[in-house]
């Protein structure tokens, strides 16, 4: 049983989210309380010990965020309820936290809640790092700075500007550095071609995408290759020379 708790400033949004975990998870998540705001929240927390937190985005006082920055060390994991926030919803990706958007759908609530369960002790000593490259994202004014790369071991975290390209292995995802490192991740590479193609990256093949700040040379023999700065060529698909060669017009 999750020992879980809400903080959101809104009544009726408190009110439908308890309804929903007392209909469909009551097998699986045991409410300890509510809070409306960040200081209510953080007592709240205090207090009672959660192991899981259903966090408010934007409050009356404050953010989440401020809330999770009263925390020298956090031992609870999190899922986010906000309205749509398009910078909001991507910080979450990057540092790979769960949300759930208003108004919150029972299949939804229902699927994020079992994903996590089954990860909750595993991943404790893990949480502190996360939520600081979460409110470091999402104080970014904009521009994600950091991307989480979850793997058998745990996570490693990488800055986005020391990525140079992906190459996708069937369901796996290989991410070349620029000192040459090599982060394997069982992301799919159409996964992270939806989260880095806004972040100065482009898919140029079925099986590879390029951070375009390391491209210095287009050659168009054949269809077209790509050279990089460390040297290697790469080939661009026909599908996919126009969107490349209109980046740089």
């Amino acid at each position: 049983m999750i020992r879980a708790l809400i903080i959101d400033d809104e009544k009726d949004a408190r009110f439908l989210l308890r309804n929903s975990l007392e209909k469909k998870l009551a097998d699986k998540v045991q409410i300890l309380g509510e809070a409306d705001d960040v200081e209510s929240g953080y007592s709240a927390i205090q207090r009672l010990k959660p192991e899981l937190v259903f966090l408010d985005v934007q409050m009356r006082t404050g953010t989440g965020f401020d809330l999770l920055q009263k925390f020298e060390t956090i031992d609870f994991e999190i899922i986010f309820v906000t309205a749509y926030n398009e910078f909001a919803i991507q910080a979450f990706k990057f540092s790979a936290f769960d949300y759930l958007l208003k108004p919150i759908k029972s299949s939804e609530l229902v699927l994020t809640v079992e994903k996590l369960a089954g990860k909750i002790e595993s991943s404790k000593s893990d949480l502190d790092r996360k939520v600081k490259i979460l409110v470091e994202n999402y104080g970014a004014g904009g521009e994600v700075q950091k991307l989480i790369v979850t793997n058998i071991e745990g996570f490693k975290v990488l800055d986005i500007g020391n990525i140079l390209r992906l190459e996708g292995d069937g369901n796996y995802s290989h991410i070349i550095l620029k000192d040459g490192k090599r982060v394997t991740t069982s992301k799919s590479l159409g996964e992270y071609e939806l989260l880095l193609i806004n972040h100065g990256f482009c898919r140029i093949h079925q099986s590879t995408i390029v951070s375009l700040r390391y491209v210095v040379a287009f050659k168009k023999v054949d269809d077209g290759y790509v050279e990089m700065v460390d040297g290697t060529e790469l080939k661009v698909s026909r599908s996919r020379k126009a969107d490349f060669v209109a980046k740089f017009s």
